[in-house]
């Protein structure tokens, strides 16, 4: 099973409409899966949609004037909204 921390590195082709699952407490080497809303892995638990996802890394990547997050970054924003429901702050 692919890691948190991989799967985001495939995030533009995973359906917008599928739900990434993670194994708890989430990090970057969690455990993760893409599935359907309603059919979530055994073990992991709901993190995002994969929509919602790319927001994050969309509004992450613009509030620091275009720059590209980092594998470890994209999971730190990810990570950050589902815990928070907000926007990682861009001077953290």
């Amino acid at each position: 099973m692919p890691s948190l921390l991989d799967l985001l590195q495939s995030l533009e082709e995973q359906p917008a409409e599928a739900v990434i699952y993670a194994a708890k407490p989430w990090t970057a080497a969690s455990d993760a899966a893409v599935a359907a809303f309603d059919a979530p892995p055994h073990d992991l638990a709901y993190l995002l949609e994969v929509e919602l996802a790319q927001d994050v890394l969309d509004v992450w990547s613009s509030w620091r004037h275009g720059a590209r997050p980092s594998p470890l970054e994209k999971c730190q924003a990810v990570i950050h909204y589902a815990e928070h429901d907000a926007y990682l702050d861009a001077h953290r």
